[in-house]
């Protein structure tokens, strides 16, 4: 497993968000995490990669509990985050948005053209200032910027969010493709029926707990997923 989260308890404040939550990933896989609003999707990703603490339980990542580590030493091991609502450089231009993507490790050539392949459009718009790109060219600058540290591991936090449905069937095939090329992906989403349909495995999140977990077309089966995330009756 390339990720292992055991009992994982995140509080805000006197507010359980996470209660002893375990979920694994194995190398390779595409897992979806799927849920309402407010079911502590997002909380679980952030707390996987660092960026809030946990109450309780171990994230072990690549074989060491990284469960109190900084997040800038957790993208260093191979993990990397890209966060709901992007969390682009709005200032910077799409390149220098690139470039800070790889500021762990040497940028090789090669390493821009092989981003720019699964996004020619970065490519048209290398020198515009990113804030003004649309929704759909800032979510595909945040996926590249994020492969240019060379994760082993992406966490993916609502890449649909706010896209139009031909944008978002373009990035989850550039997600398979991604994975395809060995990086393995979890990913958080609440187009439940897009993200089951390219992941291998998914977890059902219902108020901080798991309440299915099962193979992607398993979950698209199950009736009871069925009537709450698919919109089928």
């Amino acid at each position: 497993m390339i990720l292992s989260v055991k009992n994982l308890s995140v509080n805000y404040g006197l507010i359980p968000a996470v209660r002893n939550l375990s979920m694994e990933v194995a190398v390779g896989e595409t897992v979806a995490l799927i849920g309402a609003n407010g079911a502590g999707k997002t909380t679980i990703l952030r707390a996987i990669s660092g960026l809030i603490k946990p109450a309780s339980g171990s994230v072990v990542f690549d074989g060491q509990d990284i469960a109190n580590v900084k997040p800038h030493l957790i993208v260093r091991r191979g993990m990397s985050h890209v966060p709901e609502r992007r969390g682009i450089f709005a200032n910077l231009t799409v390149y220098e948005n690139l470039l800070m993507g790889a500021y762990t490790r040497k940028l090789l050539p090669g390493d821009l053209d092989e981003v720019y392949s699964l996004f020619p459009r970065l490519a048209e718009r290398k020198k515009q200032v990113a804030g003004t790109l649309s929704g759909g060219e800032q979510q595909m600058l945040a996926i590249s910027r994020a492969l240019l540290s060379r994760p082993k591991l992406m966490l993916l936090d609502e890449p649909s969010l706010g896209l139009a449905p031909q944008i978002t069937k373009s990035i989850f095939e550039t997600i398979q493709r991604i994975n395809k090329s060995g990086t393995t992906v979890l990913l958080v989403e609440q187009n439940a029926q897009a993200a089951l349909k390219i992941a291998h495995r998914g977890y059902v999140l219902e108020v901080g707990e798991i309440t299915f977990a099962d193979s992607s077309q398993k979950l698209l089966n199950n009736d009871a997923v069925k009537k709450a995330y698919l919109g089928e009756h």
